[in-house]
């Protein structure tokens, strides 16, 4: 029997346009060094959600890790950093050049209730996973019904 009842949460309905939202002021106005969307590198990203924690799968092929910064401020999470063009050539050799290269920035709001303290970040294969766990008081939990 059901109850006509139905769980949503608010960040996947808000997600897709929030997405959409950003990708349209990229193309109008260019990311926020100033470069144009058109030869810009912005790393396409999945935001999954269970019971515990967001996790967000990064795509950072030729990506050093070391030129790559998160942070999360006010559930807002930042992925900023840097691709570079190969380090031992210049772009004068070349004849096609389709990879794009250079400053990165992506942003994405999460919900209220996340535990900043607790955020992990992985990089592997040119992959980065960051894990940011709900807080306690955002898990979904059971209610004890007390019949008397």
């Amino acid at each position: 029997m059901t109850n006509g009842l139905t769980r949503t949460s608010g960040f996947r309905d808000v997600a897709p346009m929030h997405d959409e939202m950003e990708r349209v002021l990229r193309q109008v106005f260019g990311d926020r060094q100033g470069a144009s969307s058109a030869g810009a590198f912005s790393p396409a990203l999945d935001v999954e959600e269970d019971e515990n924690a967001f996790t967000l799968h990064v795509e950072l092929p030729s990506v050093n890790p070391d030129d790559v910064e998160v942070s999360l401020e006010e559930n807002v999470l930042t992925i900023a950093g840097e691709r570079r063009f190969y380090d031992d050539k210049t772009a004068d050799g070349f004849r096609r050049v389709e990879r794009h290269f250079g400053r990165f920035h992506r942003s994405v709001r999460l919900p209220d209730r996340v535990d900043a303290n607790a955020v992990e970040a992985n990089y592997h294969n040119g992959l980065l996973t960051i894990t940011v766990p709900k807080a306690e008081e955002a898990k979904p939990r059971r209610i004890q019904i007390n019949a008397n």
